[in-house]
């Protein structure tokens, strides 16, 4: 089973004998672990696939390599002339894409087996387990902005919700939820907590020389006073001079720090 790409792919470790063992269980562990089975065998195969591809299109380039610098008196190969670019290229273009889709399947079910195999004791605080619980969503959320799906710099649990279904961080984390006031209190108190992390000042984000993320405006054509400029500007806030943008998925503005407080004109939902 080759397991080494949950490692290779996830950072994290999950064992041939720990997915034997949940396999046997009947429970929604087993599911679990089924499904990561499935998905790195499918990987596996997916990348075998791609390695023969690319070493297929390989040789074919290095025809043409040789050909080209053959000297006068030098054997010259002769590149086959019957369209292998186009024979093999849109299959290595398909097979990376399936390969992208199978790691992205992989990082989501180990993110599921950990919310459901993360130790817990009976002496374990509840304030412990919300900083577990926060630690676990604060990763995702990271994985996320690597993939581009929320953009570096977010601060908000509704902004995050503009961009995707934040609940399904909890339910991959394994929040309980009863839809008793006490679960309420607990998600309500969580989702604080991770705010609280995504404000905090060492937390990297995007500005105008460094954004790319698409959504985002980091530019202005108005000084201060609201003059028209006769060249774009990096963006400032009007009220209290931070560096700040145009989110047009938020359809507002922002400032480029998540640390860098609320103003008058800048203000994120809690």
């Amino acid at each position: 089973m080759p397991m080494h790409l949950v490692r290779k792919y996830t950072g994290h470790t999950i064992s041939a004998h720990e997915i034997a063992h949940a396999r046997r269980q009947g429970t929604t562990a087993a599911a679990i672990a089924t499904a990561i089975a499935d998905t790195c065998h499918a990987l596996a195969a997916t990348e075998a696939n791609l390695t023969q591809c690319a070493g297929t299109l390989a040789t074919d380039l290095d025809e043409v390599r040789r050909a080209l610098a053959a000297g006068p008196s030098d054997p010259t190969p002769t590149p086959n002339p019957t369209g292998r670019l186009q024979t093999h290229g849109p299959r290595l273009d398909a097979l990376t894409a399936q390969r992208a889709t199978h790691i992205t399947h992989l990082r989501a079910l180990a993110r599921i087996w950990l919310a459901h195999h993360t130790p817990t004791t009976s002496t374990a605080s509840q304030a412990e387990q919300m900083r577990r619980y926060a630690a676990t969503i604060l990763a995702a959320i990271d994985n996320d902005i690597r993939e581009g799906t929320v953009p570096t710099g977010i601060g908000s649990y509704v902004d995050l919700h503009r961009y995707l279904d934040a609940n399904d961080y909890l339910i991959a984390t394994g929040v309980p939820y009863d839809v008793t006031q006490a679960s309420i209190d607990l998600i309500a108190a969580l989702q604080g907590l991770v705010v609280a992390r995504l404000r905090q000042g060492d937390r990297p984000y995007c500005t105008h020389d460094t954004c790319a993320f698409p959504t985002h405006d980091h530019t202005t054509a108005y000084d201060p006073d609201g003059h028209d400029l006769s060249q774009a500007q990096p963006m400032r806030c009007r009220h209290c001079g931070q560096p700040a943008h145009y989110d047009a998925r938020l359809d507002d503005h922002r400032h480029d720090d998540p640390a860098t407080p609320d103003c008058f004109l800048i203000h994120r939902d809690d």
